[in-house]
């Protein structure tokens, strides 16, 4: 249960600095991990925190590079394979013996094999980590496609440096030419093994798709976990697990054609597993950075062999030539990017910064055994906090650097267009089909219900609600005297259901007086009519006396005798019994009064929708809906066949603004996948509950 409550607690921590980080974008989202982790290092639990190595490699690094290799665009590998061998292989591994030989100088005392794995660990770069630093900063394509290119396979080149230093500080051992001989091995076998094993998992799962088994309860996990089993697999072969992964995740990438057979709601389905597991992966590293600093900084003062201001030292020192080592390589046009000439110095610092180091490094740095021949593992603190420095040092250097050397993106769409014109197509879509299905309102009010609730997450304003609560409240009253009025429900009925009206909790709480206007309304309204009633009663009486007057006698006599006959038999006439349809009766008056109410009200407020109180009419809609529910609980609608047609008459707001010219291709677009993307949403729902 321990262990279940700490993972728990870094998830929770990963959540929180990923909810805070939009509030303040401009600072990394990895600080906010950091930081978070470093709160969480407080709770006792986490004192002395240590993960096991191979469960961090495992657990979190596999996926993570499958993920890359996965997303990696298969033709602009192929396209740009010199490159990825100069900055991946090349640059690595010269930084690798560069800054093993200078941080062996720097720091005697750790052995030149230590060195080595120190230099391994700080090499790999993290184009993920530099995306979050540059989302809003116009990066050149030609730079940014190296950094991706590169950060998918010096991970691998780092691992296997840091796996041959290992080996060689384990067993004291090390020849160049082996140590060449088995870097190769280790790096080509691991391809391999991954292109084979990734083919094999392509095939199985082609196989499960057409053969029926395409539900997401089988595909989705089988892809999660198809990058654990091929790292296990080429790790018990002693290759290297993570090129493997890379390599089955480019056989996915490679193999879209085949793997879009699967049905849509599949496809979106695995893509946002993916994305929210990956996001959760990324952040618990930093997270778990942010909890082992504080343990390290205890062991590091624990040690007396050199202080902490060295070790911040050989940090900087590391970062400094590194970032120099980059520079020149890109200057130069090593990195076969092939920038022009007039722009080649401009990348080139835009490339050096953007050498930011993150998951891999920390991840190799964690990794590093516990102990070593029974004792525990020299410099195991000083090799993950000089790590760690380098990563916040990388992260901090462009976060403060780049903004002044980078124009800001220009978005391509502007958000608030695509929000304005989102609501608009609503609009559009729910006027058509409140005027194209007049006789089934309740199923069409609860679709309508539902195309308001996506068009806009804006919480609607209160003082709105009431006042149009109180205008419906009108409506109500309105439409119950007029049925009084007309005879269809008798007056009775009517002031029954006013009074009920005016103890509705809903209406102005704020504004008592509202209920007692209304309710003079209304008396005033029954009065006036029973008055004018009576007014007519006693004129249609004195009309008939003045007709009996001018009757002759005999004529009078007789018309007088059958009115007092028809008075005694009214007289002997018993009260009835009540009549037990009574009840029946009385319920389908209210419910005639409830049907006209809600017929009048839907169409009070689709006249007065707009796209500006989008949110505040569906406010009253929902409870509207809610309300006529209760009343027919048992009515059968089909939303099926009105969701297409909403979503029919979206695409048609959205196709005729394009074709007036008054929506860009963009907007339009992102419209366009919005609309296909709730359709698809939709339909996996419906999928679902068949």
């Amino acid at each position: 249960m321990v262990a279940f409550y700490a993972i728990i607690l870094l998830i929770l921590a990963t959540i929180v600095a990923n909810t805070i980080y939009p509030y303040f974008p401009i600072i990394p989202k990895a600080f906010y991990q950091i930081f978070m982790g470093a709160l969480l290092s407080l709770v006792p639990l986490y004192h002395h925190f240590v993960l096991e190595p191979e469960m961090f490699m495992l657990i979190i690094i596999a996926p993570l590079m499958f993920y890359d290799g996965q997303n990696a665009n298969a033709h602009e590998l192929r396209k740009n394979v010199g490159s990825i061998v100069s900055m991946a292989i090349v640059l690595a591994v010269l930084t690798v013996i560069g800054m093993g030989y200078l941080s062996h100088a720097i720091l005697a005392g750790i052995p030149l094999a230590l060195a080595f794995a120190l230099a391994a660990i700080v090499t790999p770069t993290d184009a993920v980590a530099v995306s979050s630093i540059t989302s809003n900063m116009a990066v050149p394509e030609r730079v940014m496609g190296m950094l991706e290119r590169e950060s998918l396979f010096n991970d691998a080149s780092g691992l296997v440096a840091f796996n041959l230093a290992l080996a060689a500080f384990t067993t004291g051992q090390f020849s160049v030419g082996a140590g060449i001989k088995h870097f190769f091995v280790v790096f080509l076998g691991g391809l391999l093994i991954g292109l084979i094993l990734g083919i094999g998992a392509v095939i199985i799962r082609v196989y499960l798709v057409q053969s029926g088994k395409d539900s997401s309860s089988v595909i989705v996990p089988y892809d999660i976990m198809v990058p654990f089993l091929i790292y296990l697999a080429a790790e018990h072969l002693e290759l290297s697990g993570i090129l493997a992964v890379v390599a089955a995740g480019l056989i996915y990438s490679a193999s879209t054609n085949q793997l879009r057979l699967s049905s849509t709601q599949l496809q979106l389905v695995s893509r946002s597993t993916w994305s929210i597991f990956t996001n959760i992966l990324n952040g618990f590293v930093f997270v778990l950075l942010g909890v082992s600093l504080p343990t390290v900084w205890v062991n590091i003062q624990q040690d007396h062999n050199k202080s902490l201001s060295h070790f911040l030292l050989l940090a900087v020192v590391l970062y400094l030539v590194m970032l120099a080592l980059r520079y020149l390589w890109i200057r130069l046009d090593w990195a076969l990017i092939h920038s022009k000439p007039a722009d080649r110095s401009h990348h080139a610092l835009i490339g050096a910064l953007s050498g930011v180091h993150g998951t891999i490094t920390l991840a190799m740095a964690f990794s590093l055994p516990l102990t070593v021949n029974g004792a525990a593992f020299p410099f195991r603190n000083t090799m993950i906090f000089v790590a760690a420095v380098v990563i916040i040092l990388s992260l901090l250097v462009p976060t403060l650097v780049l903004p002044f050397i980078l124009p800001k993106k220009a978005a391509v769409v502007d958000p608030a267009a695509v929000a304005h014109e989102r609501k608009s197509l609503v609009a559009y879509a729910t006027k058509r089909l409140a005027q194209e299905n007049p006789d089934n309102p309740a199923a069409t009010q609860s679709v309508i219900e539902i195309l308001n609730s996506q068009a806009t997450g804006e919480r609607p304003d209160k003082k709105k609600v009431r006042d149009l609560i109180n205008q419906a409240t009108q409506v109500e009253v309105q439409t119950v005297q007029k049925l009084a009025d007309d005879g269809i429900i008798p007056s009775g009925y009517a002031s029954r259901y006013v009074r009920m009206l005016i103890l509705k909790s809903q209406m102005s709480s704020h504004n008592p007086f509202v209920n007692l206007t209304v309710w003079a309304r209304f008396v005033w309204h029954r009065l006036s009519f029973m008055l004018s009633r009576k007014w007519r009663r006693k004129k249609r009486i004195a009309e008939q006396q003045r007709r009996l007057q001018a009757t002759p006698h005999s004529d009078r006599q007789e018309q007088l005798q059958q009115q007092r006959i028809q008075q005694e038999t009214g007289k002997l006439k018993r009260r009835p019994r009540r009549d037990p349809r009574r009840n029946q009766q009385k319920r389908e008056v209210f419910l005639k009064i409830e049907d006209d109410i809600y017929t009048n009200i839907v169409n009070f407020l689709t006249k007065i929708s707009t796209i500006d109180n989008q949110a505040e009419v569906n406010s009253v809609r929902n409870y509207y809906n809610a309300r006529h529910r209760r009343f027919k609980t048992n009515t059968a609608t089909n939303q099926n066949e009105l969701f297409i047609q909403a979503f029919q008459y979206e695409y048609t707001y959205i196709r005729q603004q394009r074709t007036a010219g008054a929506i860009p291709k963009e907007l339009a677009d992102e419209l366009y996948q919005q609309v296909s993307t709730d359709q698809m949403l939709y339909t996996q729902e419906i999928a679902g509950a068949d």
